[in-house]
Formats: structure tokens, C-alpha cells, sequence
């Protein structure tokens, strides 16, 4: 299996208004294929508080166990 390292603040989100890193409070899955995401800014001048989409838009290494009703374009 393929493992892909990935750097530890690969996870941060940040304030699109102030830039300063954010704090997961929440996260609901939707569909297999959709999860929202809400995010809280840590910056408390700012307090902005927001959600996000996540989805996957294309595969890296493909599923060793695969589901027939997931389609996800395969990187070229």
C-alpha cells in the first residue's frame, strides 16, 4: 500500500478575513461524498464563524476496497 506523508499542518483552515488559523467545532456528513465542515476563527478580534464543504474531486491511489456507487475521477 501507498502511503502518502503528509506535513502536520497539512489540516489547518484559516480565517478568509484575518488569515489566522481556525478551530474545527463541527463536522456532519452529508452524503458518502459530501461532509460540512464548521470552522471558528481563533482570532478573537475576529470571532468570524463559518462552514465549509469537503468533497473529493479526484483519486491519488485508488481504494483497495472500493464501493460500486463512489465515483471519483482517477488523477491523470
Amino acid at each position: 500500500m501507498k502511503v502518502i506523508a503528509m506535513p502536520k499542518s497539512s489540516n489547518k483552515t484559516q480565517c478568509p478575513h484575518c488569515e489566522t488559523d481556525c478551530k474545527t467545532v463541527k463536522t456532519k456528513q452529508i452524503s458518502r461524498m459530501y461532509r460540512e465542515v464548521t470552522y471558528v476563527c481563533q482570532n478573537p478580534k475576529c470571532g468570524h464563524i463559518f462552514v465549509a464543504s469537503v468533497t473529493p474531486v479526484r483519486t491519488l491511489a485508488p481504494s483497495a476496497a472500493p464501493c460500486d456507487d463512489v465515483r471519483i475521477p482517477v488523477l491523470a
